[in-house]
């Protein structure tokens, strides 16, 4: 799906769908102004409990090792993780990114087609301009 954008769905809408499609994952980023820091919520349910919807969130600085964390239920998730818009992880990237467990920049650089991780930049400064632009050219925000 490299350069085509992919299907976005509400935060309601990409639960529903995960209950109709289980196993599927559908990631919803947050990168804002001053684009130095990612979230990323994945909506996701398992074949054998599909109305059991799980809600992950990741994030971290970009540049740093450092990241965060947590996990709630449906009824738990946070308002700002019903604000983003959501994609099929299969539709992004070449199909099989990584969303958890790598550093927010890598992050962008598998999900973001015009954030090539062969670039060269010219400091992190320069990155953050740059992922800031692709993804407001991408992503669906609102």
């Amino acid at each position: 799906m490299a350069n085509n954008k992919p299907q976005f769905f509400t935060f309601d809408e990409a639960v529903e769908t995960a209950r109709n499609e289980p196993g599927v994952d559908f990631v919803g980023l947050k990168f804002v102004e001053p684009f130095t820091h990612l979230g990323a919520y994945i909506i996701n349910t398992y074949d054998d409990d599909p109305d059991n919807v799980n809600v992950f969130y990741e994030g971290g600085a970009l540049f740093d090792s450092m990241g965060e964390e947590d996990f709630y239920d449906l009824a738990d998730a946070p308002a700002e993780a019903k604000k983003l818009f959501y994609a099929r992880q299969s539709d992004l990237g070449q199909g099989d990114i990584q969303v958890m467990g790598i550093r927010s920049e890598f992050v962008l650089q598998e999900v973001l087609p015009g954030l090539r991780d062969d670039a060269k930049y010219r400091d992190h400064a320069h990155f953050m301009q740059a992922a800031g632009a692709e993804f407001r050219a991408y992503w669906r925000t609102s």
